[in-house]
């Protein structure tokens, strides 16, 4: 069986927003590339989205989008917005700065 690995088109608007919102809230996050993995010579494909590691005093937290309108908290079951993962970061610092 042969592979066909293409890199899913980033998107720099939700990129940056992350980061901005990780910096404010003095935590690190790592990107990585969403892929389209394709069985060449027949119509199957998988699509790995882009990911990004966040982590915060230990607390380890993964999201992984499409585009701004797709993002999810660790799994495709968990939609999460920009705004939600701000509020979701401050209460975990708060959490940290009270315990």
């Amino acid at each position: 069986m042969e592979f066909l690995i293409k890199k899913l088109v980033k998107d720099t608007y939700i990129e940056n927003r992350i980061k901005t919102i990780c910096s404010f809230n003095n935590t690190k996050c790592i990107f990585s590339q969403g892929k389209i993995i394709s069985i060449k010579k027949t119509n199957v494909s998988f699509i790995e989205p882009h990911r990004v590691e966040i982590d915060y005093l230990g607390v380890k937290i993964v999201v992984i989008y499409f585009d701004k309108d797709n993002m999810f908290l660790f799994d495709r079951t968990k939609p999460i917005t920009a705004l939600k993962l701000d509020k979701l970061l401050k209460s975990i610092k708060n959490e940290a700065n009270n315990g």
